[in-house]
């Protein structure tokens, strides 16, 4: 979703006149990415967050003052949240607003006066950054990276966790905690050189070709390396800054070239404003500034000379892409660059809709979101993976705070209100994502592991279809309209979205667009026919379902899931839910894993797995569906009335023919209800 929607991102921003003009080349990237902006006319910096910040700010207090309200000195201290109970029984959180301390300072008055308010919202969404400079006393920091609380961070005083900590009071589900980044070049003040906050050195300074060199004047590193590979070395290096608590640094040296790529008034706000930067005319006041040996270092600047010219990869370190030429003629700009705490990975879990997730699962491994409670930026985790790469911060900022902001301002709708209307007819959905069954699974992707997730029009609704019912999806692109009846592998009444098997691999032309939509893609989606379906009777008190994969595994998810997450109607399952799952090979028996896992922790469904050629140590049975295996798995019919025992049959209509030719032959058909569902 990051990378699908980062253009969009930046047209959007670059819309409210954000420039977002200058490309840089950071660490760990193959080429220029990382959109910039340009320095003033009179060559003033231009910090692209704080650009960012204004200028939005700007828009709400004029563009929106009527709609939007900005509250300040503000402290959020609490999520009001009450449980709510779905239509399958299943009881989750719903946010409905905030408490906060709001500090003020009436006319007259002496001091500030503090009072707790309550703001009730259908929404909230958390945008309260993350905790690399939290050393309170539930300090985060300390409780998920504690060898790290010890490093300065590039983060001011409010990066403390609050909102991650108040979310987890909720339950939500936390994600990468113990993933934090170490910025390779906090700019250490040499006045100060203990000091817990310090100003980061952007990535754009050796993007723009400054190096780093150790004591003794040499180069250590591939200066645009990974962030983390970068700081590992300098950590290594075991350089301490004289003065310090062990703080390990490296100095960051940057050439006339380099500097003018830099930006020589962003330079200079670190140089003179702050003396985070020193002066050095030549080679000979350079080595004097590091305290190393003048020939070592002119050898070093002069084999980086040679090297950067020819664009040639360095023998020493690997580095091959050379922003600039550097060597050992002067003048030099050095600053002292310390490994510093810059970012956290962790954070709150969020669907790519940026709903926050809770740590409760449901059947099949699937996720209940808060309802009503959205995140964005670093808050969340879960984006990045273990290391954030540099640019991404901002993008994630804006990519998902749209995203959130989008599906929190729709208008309110009741709980569980129907998305697809009951008179029929089309209403709007996004793709949300599209969902790779787990390597974890231990098996090749199989033919039907690839969901298509698509967003209701409101997080609070569900589909309104009936269990196993079909969903008719219309997509419109380049003046053509393409249909497709499916059915979905969700149930009727998760909140929020629906989600159908896409077809296998080499689908017919029919469908094989379905394989082409991408997360934000417009598409609609109506009720289908119930067909078959509408014969499930209200009442079971046995399941037996009989599928052939792939045909027949969104029914099966479905079913599954309806057994075990439906309250109402796990309850009526006196004789269980009975499953064959069969297939031709084990990779395609999608999700496998997981319902044996789900075997594992239930009492209601039972499991038995088949297929025609098993892999090695294959543990399942072998064979086909034939009236062997299915005297096996059903019950006996008597002469008693047992409609109250539903058969579902899915599958493709040739490989299911011959099921629903036993079922006749032996009065299934007669006795119980019997639901065939051809794909």
């Amino acid at each position: 979703m990051l990378s699908e929607r980062s253009a969009d991102a930046i047209n959007w921003l670059s819309s409210f006149g954000v420039p977002l003009t200058v490309l840089s080349q950071l660490g760990g990237a193959s080429r220029k990415r990382c959109h910039r902006a340009p320095e003033k006319p009179d060559g003033t910096p231009l910090p692209i967050g704080f650009t960012l910040v204004k200028t939005l700010e700007q828009h709400l207090r004029t563009e929106l003052a009527a709609s939007v309200q900005i509250e300040t000195s503000a402290t959020l201290t609490r999520l009001l949240s009450q449980p709510v109970v779905l239509p399958s029984g299943r009881e989750v959180l719903q946010v409905k607003g905030v408490e906060y301390r709001k500090a003020s300072k009436p006319e007259g008055a002496e001091k500030e006066e503090v009072e707790s308010r309550h703001l009730d919202a259908d929404s909230v969404i958390l945008a309260t950054g993350g905790f690399s400079n939290d050393h309170t006393s539930d300090s985060l920091l300390k409780e998920y990276a504690p060898n790290l609380s010890a490093f300065p961070t590039t983060n001011g005083p409010w990066a403390t966790g609050d909102g991650v900590k108040l979310a987890r009071e909720l339950g939500v589900a936390l994600v990468d905690m113990d993933k934090v980044q170490l910025h390779p070049t906090g700019l250490l003040n040499p006045k100060d050189p203990n000091g817990r906050s310090v100003f980061l050195g952007p990535e754009a300074l050796r993007g723009a070709g400054g190096i780093l060199l150790n004591k003794s004047g040499e180069r250590f590193i591939n200066e645009l390396d990974l962030r983390s590979v970068v700081s590992e070395a300098i950590l290594k290096q075991d350089n301490v800054f004289p003065g310090s608590d062990h703080r390990r640094f490296a100095h960051c040296v940057l050439n006339e070239e380099a500097a003018t790529l830099f930006g020589k008034g962003t330079l200079g706000f670190y140089w003179k404003k702050f003396g985070l930067f020193t002066y050095a005319e030549d080679v000979a006041a350079l080595a004097q500034l590091i305290g190393c040996d003048e020939p070592t270092l002119r050898e070093t600047l002069t084999q980086y000379e040679a090297t950067s010219s020819a664009k040639t990869p360095c023998p020493i370190t690997g580095k091959n892409v050379f922003p600039c030429v550097l060597g050992p003629q002067g003048p030099f700009y050095v600053a002292y660059v310390t490994p510093s705490i810059h970012y956290t990975m962790g954070g709150c879990l969020i669907s790519p809709s940026a709903e926050i997730q809770s740590a409760n699962t449901t059947a099949l491994g699937g996720r209940q979101s808060i309802l009503g409670l959205f995140g964005a930026g670093e808050v969340t985790g879960g984006v990045h993976g273990g290391n954030r790469l540099g640019g991404n911060s901002l993008l994630e900022c804006v990519v998902f705070g749209r995203i959130a902001g989008r599906r929190a301002s729709q208008p309110a709708v009741p709980l569980a209100s129907p998305a697809l209307p009951a008179a029929g007819g089309f209403v709007p959905a996004t793709v949300r994502e599209i969902v790779t069954e787990h390597a974890a699974e231990e098996q090749a992707t199989s033919e039907g592991s690839r969901q298509l997730v698509l967003n209701l029009p409101h997080p609070l609704q569900v589909s309104g279809l009936a269990l196993l019912q079909k969903l008719t999806l219309r997509y419109r692109a380049h003046g053509q309209t393409k249909t497709v009846d499916v059915r979905p592998c969700s149930l009727p009444s998760d909140v929020g979205s629906v989600a159908v098997q896409l077809p296998p691999h080499a689908p017919s032309a029919a469908v094989a667009w379905l394989q082409d939509l991408l997360p934000g893609d417009e598409v609609e989606i109506a009720a289908g026919e119930a067909g078959e379906a509408a014969a499930l009777p209200a009442t079971t008190t046995a399941l037996y379902v009989v599928a052939a994969a792939p045909g027949g595994v969104a029914a099966t998810l479905q079913l599954v899931r309806h057994a075990l997450d439906d309250a109402p109607f796990a309850a009526q399952l006196t004789g269980g839910m009975h499953l064959l799952y069969a297939a031709d090979n084990a990779s395609a028996l999608s999700y496998r894993k997981l319902i044996q896992a789900c075997e594992k922790e239930s009492a209601v469904l039972k499991c038995k797995l088949l297929v025609d050629t098993p892999p090695a140590k294959w543990e399942g049975g072998v064979g086909v569906i034939d009236d062997e295996a299915l005297r096996n798995l059903l019950p006996p019919v008597t002469d008693e009335n047992q409609k109250d025992v539903t058969i579902v049959v899915a599958g493709g209509a040739t490989e299911m023919s011959a099921v629903m030719r036993y079922l006749r032959e032996h009065h299934y058909t007669e006795r119980m209800t019997v639901v065939p569902l051809y794909e």
